[in-house]
């Protein structure tokens, strides 16, 4: 076991310093340093001490300038590898420092610790404070709201620590500050190392006075605490996780606890995307944004602009800080303009979108996990889609179709075209192959494409990329000329077969079967991130890959064909949280369909349930597990028990109270969580939606979202996602004559990172019908 040194400073404390001594070394810990720095009492303390100095490493009865000087002085003549100090009116919890000295034996990255924030009455009998699972970091104890609203503190009796550490955070306690040493010191120490909390009883604070120092002082400790906070804030420390999140909750006895694992993100290959465009101002914006709002984190765009005349420059200006290069000028023609991007392009996957087609949402992430984990593609194209002239989507294919050289060769090439909306390959087959070829001036890509096959299989990704924007009656370009493009696909086909039989006998390849998500998923590593969930707006079966590992802890089953609307939700939102959100960090919870997601997450994180307590939610106050945070209220009822810039993460699912019902209540609810989350922090909305026929029902809080809430992941339209055949929706018997397929809807936000102030609590608005709000925090039994 660790070595341990406790100081006690003591100053006519003789009521109490004998409980102290013996709660100290009533324990019999195998390596105690036990000194104790007495002010020069006057009530007897003297000959408490002397009745145990044999059992003491060091004592003294002496003036010595003060508490915190006492302290530094015994910390000078301690050689113990673990530290703490207790004041002689507080005591140790019978067992305390086995927990300590087995913490710090078993877990070597543990530098910092603090036990359950448990203390003592005036007769030393257990007297629990609020937050008793409390876990810290350095940003938390920044929070004003959290010291002067809740009195939220580290409880100085039960922390203990590496004099490693001590010694990088300086070696001493600032005895600049009279009362507010320890909480100067945690700070200083929560720069360099994490603070972990053990959820066992350590040491505790003992209350039972008004007198006391601490309570009489109170006002001055506070305001010390504030002067340390804007130290802070004014050293302006870079980000760090271990200052930003706390450590997950250590869980006592010590069976298997790892640091906690940092989440990097995957380093995807860079993608070049051209876009050509001529006086197509009409539609440009929307294919800029739905190539920038993948948020694809190793993009390059390029636009080159023919010199329109109708806007379109001004529109590229708009977005021009998030494009690697632009131009505006007369280029020598589509195919040209192109040509010209690719030389200037990077990337090591390449492709382009014309001006008024469009990307699918998550579609550059799932290419850009397909070119990293399948290493044999060279090109690939995805399952072929229409957008109509407004840019909705107007049809999908539900069956990957094939394509391969001997197709081409027999001249079956636009049955169905190879989509190049949909189109991507590596740089190394556009260098073997040569850029586009001019004197093709509009079957450019199928000629292309002719000349890839002569290289490399094409592999269908079964799944939605791009989409074809289709205006009928407009003079669209590939309608004004298709006799001319068919021409010119025969030309294409003829000089193949010529190509090919003047090389003699061949084998041609038969396409490759498609590629599936669920290989692509596990062969990248794939994970669901705040960029690519797009692609997750509403529920598909394509998702399911991305759930097996971490289904851990759900009851239901991770296959679609087994799964219902909740089981979807549940896997979707422990998904999310599992590669998004550090082990240990703080989520609340509302709505009536949180149950499974809670347990199923209790022994990864901290987490909370705010509900009414009458819905399945409730059936969580039956399970006798520590850790669970229960609070009975409604989300938009501004909760006292609920701090603000509080949490790492909020999700909801299902029904949300009766705030939702009115436009001010919803309004209300996205305050709420608003106040409560961390600047940067995130919150996951998951709704049910029925569709009868082509009509769709939700609730009028996603509908709000929607407009109001700028989500992250762009906003589906719903009539969508009844003809998407990807849709993963659950058939029902409705009331009526007609079936039910309901489907979920999912909407993920994000707060401002420059948003830290503390908003007031605001008084919600009253429900649209009369309901009773009881306010209360349900504790669990140890």
């Amino acid at each position: 076991m660790q070595g341990i040194t406790i100081v006690t400073p003591s100053l006519n404390q003789a009521t109490y310093l004998e409980q102290c001594i013996d709660s100290i070394l009533s324990q019999n810990y195998p390596d105690l340093e036990y000194i104790i720095m007495d002010g020069g009492s006057t009530d007897g303390s003297v000959e408490i001490i002397r009745k145990y100095e044999k059992y003491l490493t060091y004592w003294q009865s002496a003036p010595d300038g003060g508490h915190y000087q006492a302290l530094n002085a015994g910390f000078k003549r301690s050689t113990r590898p673990v530290m703490g100090w207790l004041n002689a009116d507080d005591m140790l919890h019978k067992g305390g420092l086995a927990v300590v000295g087995e913490v710090f034996d078993k877990l070597p990255h543990v530098e910092f610790l603090t036990g359950r924030r448990v203390g003592f009455d005036g007769d030393g009998k257990l007297h629990p404070f609020e937050y008793m699972t409390q876990t810290w970091c350095h940003d938390q104890m920044l929070s004003e709201e959290l010291l002067y609203g809740y009195c939220l503190m580290v409880m100085q009796e039960g922390t203990y620590w590496r004099r490693s550490l001590w010694d990088r955070a300086g070696g001493a306690l600032n005895i600049e500050y009279k009362l507010a040493a320890d909480f100067d010191l945690w700070m200083r120490m929560s720069r360099l190392s994490p603070l972990y909390s053990v959820d066992a009883l350590t040491g505790g604070f003992r209350m039972y006075s008004s007198e006391q120092r601490c309570n009489k002082h109170r006002d001055q400790y506070m305001d010390e605490c504030k002067k340390v906070i804007d130290r802070e804030l004014a050293l302006q420390l870079p980000a760090e996780p271990h200052r930003s999140s706390a450590p997950p909750l250590i869980r006592y006895p010590i069976r298997d606890f790892s640091p906690p694992s940092v989440i990097v993100p995957r380093q995807l290959p860079r993608l070049s995307i051209v876009t050509p465009s001529y006086n197509q101002g009409e539609y440009l914006e929307e294919c800029l944004d739905s190539v920038l709002s993948q948020g694809y984190p190793n993009l390059e765009y390029i636009v080159m602009d023919g010199g329109s005349s109708d806007g379109s420059v001004e529109i590229i200006k708009k977005y021009q800080k998030h494009l690697s290069y632009w131009q505006s000028r007369p280029d020598g023609g589509h195919y040209a303009a192109i040509n010209e991007g690719f030389r200037r392009a990077t990337g090591e996957v390449l492709a382009w979108i014309n001006s008024d087609d469009k990307y699918h949402p998550g579609a550059l992430h799932l290419v850009g996990d397909a070119f990293l984990g399948c290493p044999e593609v060279e090109w690939l194209t995805g399952s072929p889609t229409l957008w109509d002239s407004e840019g909705k989507a107007a049809g999908f294919s539900s069956e990957p179709p094939a394509w391969s050289r001997e197709k081409f060769l027999r001249g079956e090439v636009n049955a169905p075209f190879i989509q190049q909306e949909s189109t991507f390959w590596r740089r190394s087959l556009w260098d073997k192959a040569g850029g586009l070829d001019p004197d093709f001036a509009l079957a450019g890509d199928l000629e292309l494409w002719a000349r890839f096959f002569r290289h490399a299989r094409l592999y269908t990704l079964h799944a939605p990329l791009g989409g074809f924007r289709s205006r009928p009656g407009e003079g669209q370009r590939s309608e004004a000329h298709l006799e001319r493009y068919n021409r010119e696909a025969e030309r294409v086909v003829i000089r193949e077969r010529h190509l090919f039989g003047a090389q003699g006998a061949q084998t041609l390849e038969p396409p490759p079967p498609p590629l599936q998500v669920a290989e692509v998923v596990r062969r990248a590593g794939s994970r669901i991130t705040p960029e690519n969930f797009g692609f997750f707006t509403y529920s598909r079966r394509l998702h399911f890959p991305w759930f097996e590992r971490n289904a851990a802890g759900l009851s239901g089953s991770s296959r679609p064909s087994d799964c219902d609307l909740k089981g979807y939700q549940e896997l979707l939102i422990c998904s999310f949280i599992r590669d998004n959100i550090p082990k240990g960090a703080r989520i609340l919870s509302f709505g009536s369909r949180t149950s499974g997601i809670v347990r199923a997450l209790e022994q990864e994180y901290e987490m909370w349930n705010l509900d009414r307590l009458r819905t399945e939610s409730a059936d969580l106050l039956q399970r006798p597990v520590y850790g669970i945070r229960l609070v009975d209220g409604e989300i938009g009822g501004f909760s006292e028990l609920l701090p603000g810039n509080y949490f790492d993460f909020v999700f909801s699912v299902g029904e949300c109270g009766e705030l939702q019902h009115s436009e001010e209540g919803c309004r209300s609810i996205v305050r709420d969580v608003e106040r409560m989350l961390k600047p940067g922090a995130m919150a996951l909305h998951s709704f049910r939606v029925v569709a009868r026929g082509d009509r769709c029902t939700a609730s009028l809080l996603m509908d709000h979202l929607r407009r109001e809430g700028a989500p992250l992941n762009r906003p589906a339209p719903l009539e969508q996602v009844p003809i998407d055949p990807f849709t993963f929706a659950v058939l029902r018997q409705g009331t009526g004559a007609e079936p039910e397929r309901e489907f979920a809807y999912n909407l993920l936000c994000r707060k401002d990172p420059a948003d830290r102030r503390i908003r007031p609590r605001e008084t919600p608005p009253p429900p649209p019908r009369p309901t009773r709000l009881r306010l209360n925090l349900e504790r669990r039994p140890n």
